[in-house]
């Protein structure tokens, strides 16, 4: 009797020990798989720093997310996040669709990067886009899926550079807003990266765009030579913004 209730104090202990460490462990678990589902949907280096998440709040908190640029670019990051707030939808956790009413992220800065008539933006959505036409092999139908409310970028700082250019073009975006993400249904982890990336990717390209006069004045560098070391040549931007700096001149 004695050595049954040992055995059953020991497996208890176990149970408990158990607990203790999927709970103290579960930051760790949620960690790798956010840079697991955003590294396999970019194809390039992730890294974050931390992430606690208080289940019986409902609410986490990350820290220093670093997103890699892609090859042939330099090493520098292509999108940073210092910090940021996540909410969860308690009630949600056990069933086949996680829901996070939102997400809130802070200290973000992106950079645009142009190398040899390509530019870094471009380059990411490209790899996006291959990877998420790829063939799922041994997809599991019970994968867990997420759906995303809302995701808010405050105060997102962009950097524009070009190879062999000292000066970098300096744009404040603003707040980039992301509404629905996985729609209805939810999706796996690595499409709301992919859909994520791809946005940013737009952002990004149409500011530099639209701001091609100013950055070209903040670079010193011709407006038509700096669009086409971006690799985004434009004619009616780039026209307009030449006519204004033969103007300016007169």
């Amino acid at each position: 009797m004695k050595a049954s209730r040992y055995f059953v104090v020991i497996v208890a202990l176990v149970a408990v020990a158990g607990l203790m460490w999927l709970y103290k462990g579960k930051d760790w678990l949620i960690r790798g798989a956010i840079v697991s589902a955003t590294e396999k949907a970019t194809g390039v280096n992730v890294h974050l720093g931390s992430i606690r998440v208080e289940l019986t709040k409902g609410d986490g908190q990350l820290k220093d997310f670093r997103l890699g640029n892609p090859k042939g670019f330099s090493r520098e990051e292509l999108l940073s996040i210092g910090q940021g707030t996540v909410d969860l939808d308690l009630k949600s956790i056990a069933s086949p669709v996680v829901r996070i009413p939102k997400v809130d992220l802070n200290d973000v800065a992106i950079l645009f990067e142009g190398s040899g008539k390509r530019n870094n933006m471009n380059a990411l959505k490209a790899q996006v886009n291959e990877r998420s036409s790829r063939p799922e092999k041994g997809k599991s139908d019970k994968e867990k899926k997420l759906k995303i409310d809302s995701l808010v970028m405050n105060d997102v700082k962009l950097d524009v550079r070009t190879s062999g250019i000292v000066k970098v073009g300096k744009l404040n975006l603003g707040t980039i807003r992301m509404s629905n993400l996985g729609g209805s249904s939810g999706a796996p982890p690595s499409d709301i990266a992919a859909a994520i990336s791809n946005e940013i990717s737009a952002r990004a390209t149409s500011a530099v765009l639209q701001n091609m006069k100013e950055l070209a004045g903040q670079m010193g560098q011709d407006v038509s030579q700096l669009a086409e070391g971006f690799g985004v040549p434009v004619p009616g931007v780039v026209e307009e913004a030449a006519g204004f700096f033969q103007n300016l001149f007169k």
